[in-house]
């Protein structure tokens, strides 16, 4: 789904005419560049876990923003019935959505409902915790959460959300309404930390191994088989949702495993890149590996803490938005020995940076978060597998000890990142020539708009336009060349259908 066309909107001609400019060119972009990347959102603890009102008014920031797609974590243990028994409940049916205790479902039906009335697709990511029933381990509640998960009784939940978001199930909680269809999904969070999947590494005969590669696997089985089973066969869905860094430190159960280690064991695949055998690939289950019909890769391409530059890329085996390039190899790997089909495109589902204030730890400066958001969205535009960049979230925690990436602080006052997402600028040199880089996030998709690309050389509040170009039609971006001149620039646009003007926050080379 994609916004939709505002009603009226000028030719781009006309527009120019409207400015008293001459008519303005579309500046073609770099030949890798992706023209047509969604912009994810995710906010689970404003969208799901907090009341209606909190959730209508953050989809509609998200819509004021500029966001096409909502992501959301459907959390295992907020809608099965009973989730701290160890024992399934008599008489339940996991696959049928009837089977659950109706309020619970109400939260995700909101958002589905409220997603799409403003135009929002939706990506849905069915993930732990979960029901203590449905965990292989002998172990107490807390660890069950995490730990094991059936894939017979997975399958048998997403198949219960396939179902009730097929687009024809009737809710009975709203006089028998429609629901909206959902057909975008995505297999767990953070499938390579302990915080979501256990155990990750295991001890046996002495040695060390790690274990949640192939458990997530027979989730991505459980799943695709879920789908299929409620009518959703050729709907998109990603592998992956892997966090980016990995420890070498802690517990075995909990300790992370580095992306490019997990996604390997993930696809039976050794350091090298070939496929595992022997002693390693039985340890790993990898026996007549039968190809994962997934169509996309899921990742979270955080730098170390929400708080290093995107320049950051990590260790080896890490995946952060500048070692991109690793995670590449490892789907040309996994396609050519048939672990998945080719030419799979990245997704990043989740990304942020931290602020100080709230967090003095880990979070940097208002402003460099505002400067790291838009460098990392010009890194993503560069690279033409990449199809989604994403924000992770709106709001701050309320946990200090949680994230404190959003757009606004947790009492609602907006951050200068909630200007800097909705128009994107990076300004950089080439050649002899600068080269303006951004993005008219709330322009409607089809409809290009005129921009102006504005300098000031004294670095001051003098801005003058230096040309006005037409922004890209599917997804609003800007990419031009001017003048070496010194001192800072903006966007400015001025939306052909009326409204306030809006501008870019103010940017110099590399920063």
């Amino acid at each position: 789904m994609r916004r939709r066309p505002r009603a009226g909107a000028l030719a781009p001609a006309l527009v120019a005419a409207a400015l008293g400019l001459a008519a303005p060119v579309l500046a073609p972009a770099p030949a890798l560049a992706s023209r047509t990347q969604d912009s994810l959102f995710e906010d689970d603890a404003q969208l799901v876990l907090s009341g209606d009102a909190a959730r209508e008014r953050t989809l509609d920031d998200l819509q004021s923003l500029g966001a096409d797609t909502v992501h959301s974590i459907v959390f295992w243990n907020r809608v099965a019935p009973q989730p701290t028994a160890k024992r399934r409940p008599a008489g339940f049916d996991g696959a049928d959505p009837a089977s659950y205790p109706p309020e619970l479902w109400d939260k995700y039906d909101g958002l589905v409902r409220g997603a799409v009335a403003r135009g929002l697709d939706l990506i849905l990511s069915p993930a732990s915790p979960m029901p203590a029933w449905a965990s292989g381990c002998h172990a107490s509640v807390s660890v069950r959460r995490t730990c094991r998960p059936n894939p017979t009784q997975f399958k048998r939940f997403v198949q219960a959300i396939g179902l009730r978001y097929s687009g024809e199930y009737r809710d009975e909680n709203q006089g028998q309404t429609m629901l909206p269809r959902v057909s975008r999904w995505s297999v767990w969070n953070e499938p390579n930390q302990g915080g979501w999947l256990t155990p990750q590494y295991v001890k046996q005969n002495g040695a060390v191994s790690p274990a949640a590669p192939a458990i997530y696997r027979t989730l991505v089985r459980a799943a695709l088989k879920g789908l299929a089973a409620s009518g959703h066969t050729r709907d998109q869905v990603l592998l992956g949702e892997t966090a980016p860094l990995g420890r070498v430190t802690g517990s075995l159960a909990t300790r992370p495993i580095a992306p490019g280690d997990f996604l390997r064991g993930v696809l039976c695949l050794d350091g090298k890149d070939r496929p595992l055998r022997g002693a390693a690939a039985k340890a790993q289950d990898c026996g007549g590996f039968r190809r994962l019909a997934v169509t996309g890769i899921a990742h979270h391409p955080y730098t170390r803490g929400g708080s290093q530059p995107p320049t950051s890329r990590g260790g080896p085996s890490e995946i952060t938005i500048s070692s991109v390039s690793r995670l590449r190899t490892i789907i040309k790997a996994g396609a050519a020995h048939r672990r998945i089909p080719f030419r799979l495109p990245i997704y990043y589902t989740e990304f942020g940076f931290q602020t100080n204030p709230p967090d003095t730890l880990f979070g940097v400066s208002l402003a460099n978060q505002a400067a790291y958001l838009n460098h990392s969205d010009f890194l993503a535009y560069e690279d033409s597998s990449i199809k989604a960049v994403a924000q992770y979230e709106l709001r701050d925690e309320k946990d200090l000890g949680g994230f404190q990436t959003g757009l606004r602080f947790l009492d609602g006052t907006a951050k200068p990142s909630f200007a800097a997402y909705r128009m994107p600028i990076w300004v950089s040199r080439s050649g002899s020539r600068l080269r303006v880089w951004g993005q008219v996030r709330p322009a409607a998709t089809g409809t290009p708009e005129a921009v102006d690309v504005q300098n000031d050389p004294a670095g001051g509040d003098d801005f003058q336009t230096v040309t006005t170009v037409m922004s890209s039609a599917r997804r609003g971006f800007v990419d031009v060349k001017v003048p070496k001149t010194p001192g800072t620039w903006r966007l400015r646009w001025s939306p052909s259908t009326g409204g306030p003007t809006i501008t870019s926050r103010t940017a110099e080379p590399g920063r």
